[in-house]
């Protein structure tokens, strides 16, 4: 059975709505617009490094083994979750690498059940 993109990108922004969607809800009000997570197109080695990177910045255990958003354990997701955390912290989403939605992730990934 081949995997399909659009299983794919409903499993990742699963994730990404149950890392995120209730984190930290005081910085919801602060004027950020959706979540910044990865593009399907961004160069896997660029966003490998930004995750590399990013774990020296950010506590990344929540991405590791064990941890509450490690499945799936693909680059995609992990970068998203890496992505909307300098988002939340900075208010910057990391060009070329993720893009900013509008659609609530958990919201989206509600709908499917």
């Amino acid at each position: 059975m081949k995997t399909t993109p659009t299983i794919f990108l409903v499993c990742f922004l699963m994730v990404v709505a149950l890392c995120f969607g209730q984190e930290n809800p005081a910085l919801r009000g602060k004027n950020l617009r959706g979540w910044c997570v990865a593009d399907t197109g961004a160069p896997h080695d660029k966003l490998q490094e930004f995750l590399d990177y990013g774990c020296h910045e950010f506590d990344c255990s929540q991405i590791l083994p064990g941890g509450p958003c490690y499945e799936p354990n693909l680059l995609l997701a992990h970068g998203s979750w890496i992505l909307d955390k300098f988002y939340r912290t900075g208010a910057f989403c990391k060009e070329g690498l993720g893009f900013i939605t509008e659609t609530n992730p958990c919201k989206f990934s509600h709908s499917l059940s």
